[in-house]
C-alpha cells in the first residue's frame, strides 16, 4: 500500500462539526482530506498545536506516557482505509525490535502522534477517494459539509475554542471545559 506524509492543514468547525484537514507534505496539489472529529479530540489536537501544557496530563499524554514507560515509541500513524464515510488508523510503536500495529481512531492517532512527534501517513487510495481539492485560503476559516463541498462558515481559533468550551459545558465535562477556558484566556491575553 502507498502513503503519502501529510501534516494538518487546519482545524475547522464545519455544519457536521469539526474537521482536521490533512495535507500531502510533498505535494503541489491543493488537495487535502477532511477527517470530522469530535470536540474533546479537536481540543486535545489544538491544545498541542498551540503548545498549551495542561496541569494534569490529558488522555493523549497519559497514553504516551503509558507507551514510553512500557518500553516502546511511537514511530508513526496512518490512517489505512475509508470505509461507509468512516476512517479507520493504525498506530504504529516500536519496542527493541518488535514492531507493534494497532487500531485507533484517526483523531486518537493525530492526536497522540503530535505529541510523540511522529509521521502521520494517510494512503494514497484514501486519499483519491476522501481528498477534496482547496487552495489554502478556502481551507483556512473555512468549512465543508459531509458531501465534501466547501460552505461559507469562518471561524477563527478562538471561535473553535469558545464552541468546544461550550460543547464540554453542555456534557458536564468541566475538567476539559476549565482547561479550554484557561486555554481561551491565554489566547486573548496574547492577542
Amino acid at each position: 500500500m502507498d502513503y503519502l506524509e501529510v501534516s494538518i492543514s487546519d482545524i475547522s468547525l464545519t455544519n457536521v462539526g469539526f474537521a482536521v484537514f490533512l495535507k500531502a507534505k510533498e505535494s503541489k496539489e491543493e488537495r487535502v482530506v477532511p477527517i470530522f472529529i469530535g470536540p474533546l479530540e479537536t481540543h486535545s489536537i489544538t491544545s498541542v498545536i498551540d503548545g498549551t501544557k495542561p496541569p494534569r496530563p490529558m488522555s493523549h499524554d497519559l497514553m504516551l506516557y503509558m507507551v514510553t514507560a512500557l518500553g516502546a515509541a511511537v514511530i508513526k500513524v496512518a490512517i489505512e482505509e475509508i470505509l461507509d464515510n468512516t476512517f479507520y488508523a493504525k498506530v504504529s510503536l516500536r519496542k527493541d525490535e518488535e514492531i507493534i500495529v494497532l487500531d485507533a481512531r484517526p483523531s486518537d492517532s493525530i492526536a497522540l502522534a503530535l505529541r510523540a512527534n511522529a509521521p502521520i501517513y494517510v494512503a494514497q487510495a484514501v486519499f483519491q477517494e476522501a481528498g477534496i481539492l482547496m487552495n489554502s485560503e478556502e481551507i483556512q476559516g473555512q468549512s465543508v459539509t459531509a458531501d465534501k463541498k466547501p460552505a461559507s462558515l469562518p471561524k477563527t481559533q478562538l471561535q473553535i475554542l469558545e464552541d468546544t468550551l461550550e460543547s464540554a459545558l453542555r456534557t458536564e465535562d468541566y475538567e476539559t471545559a476549565a482547561k479550554i477556558r484557561d486555554q481561551i484566556k491565554k489566547l486573548i491575553e496574547n492577542g
